[in-house]
């Protein structure tokens, strides 16, 4: 059960990088693009040491397995900030974890892992708890959109096969090479990919822009990015000794968790809190919390 206390700690690490960046794209940048162009420039301060530590080798093919994978989450990353940007955040990692549904899939064709009927349907009531909270109720006078899918679910279409390709292929690359050498090479991967961003002028423009802002900026973004490092660790090591399926789906864990952190900011960091712009109202909260049971009993019969 190691595999469960890794997956746990990565998840509680980014549920609270996603209320950090939900922070930074609603108080200081407009462009998804340019916060994932800051954010992979700042995530090179970890790399940098971790390099120095572990001196990595270039391996053929393992090196460059891993600069792929990490070349690939670039595009679902900007599509996770694009529904960050127009939805609450805890909507956002609701629907953010249906990947898992995805990862059930590839895990059958391309790992030959068996998943029994009871794991089937754990997969099935993660699909039916992150599209609840995707619903949302508009005016009783606009009858034709009285019940309204969340605007952010477009963004998340692809998003969910690319993520669950991404960690399909972490299993695979973590057979070949160990959980710093692939941290390595795909955060290295993920600086490569940002280059043809880098060269678009107005990425440029903002990116320079929000590092005038200030300290608060500054800071938040940097907090955000130690609390992603250390989710990314984590779940690293929890996907090199448990199964890629059940790894995934104790991320199920993060709405509740994101919705916990706002909650507890409301209280003592009223206004942070307002900037998140999540609902927490009494109707809201329920819908929310039905949503997270049946998640949690999805992750169980997954289990």
């Amino acid at each position: 059960m190691e595999w469960l206390y890794f997956a746990l700690i990565g998840t509680i690490f980014f549920s609270a990088a996603g209320v950090m960046e939900k922070l930074i794209i609603s108080s200081y940048m407009s462009d998804p693009k340019s916060l994932l162009v800051c954010q992979i420039l700042v995530s090179q301060l970890f790399t940098i040491p971790v390099i120095i530590i572990v001196h990595p080798d270039f391996i053929y093919p393992e090196s460059v397995f891993a600069l792929l994978a990490g070349s690939l989450q670039i595009l679902p990353t900007i599509f996770y900030l694009k529904a960050l940007q127009i939805e609450e955040v805890s909507k956002v990692t609701a629907l953010e974890n249906v990947y898992p549904i995805f990862i059930f899939i590839g895990s059958v064709i391309l790992l030959g892992e068996k998943l029994e009927p009871k794991a089937c349907a754990g997969g099935l009531l993660l699909l039916v708890g992150s599209i609840l909270i995707s619903y949302q109720r508009n005016s009783p006078s606009d009858k034709a959109n009285f019940l309204a899918l969340s605007p952010a679910i477009k963004p998340f279409m692809l998003y969910w096969i690319l993520t669950a390709l991404y960690y399909l292929s972490l299993k695979y690359i973590l057979v070949l090479t160990d959980e710093w050498h692939l941290y390595i090479w795909s955060s290295l991967g993920s600086l490569m990919a940002i280059m043809p961003l880098m060269g678009i002028q107005s990425i440029r423009y903002e990116a320079r822009k929000f590092f005038k802002k200030g300290n608060a900026a500054v800071f938040t973004l940097i907090s955000a990015e130690i609390l992603m490092f250390l989710g990314i660790i984590f779940s690293i090591f929890a996907y090199s000794i448990g199964s890629v399926t059940l790894v995934s789906s104790v991320g199920a864990l993060q709405p509740m968790l994101t919705l916990l952190l706002v909650l507890v900011m409301s209280i003592f960091l009223p206004g942070l809190a307002k900037k998140m712009e999540e609902n927490i109202e009494w109707n809201s909260l329920v819908q929310k919390s039905v949503s997270f049971i049946i998640v949690l009993v999805g992750i169980y019969f997954v289990h």
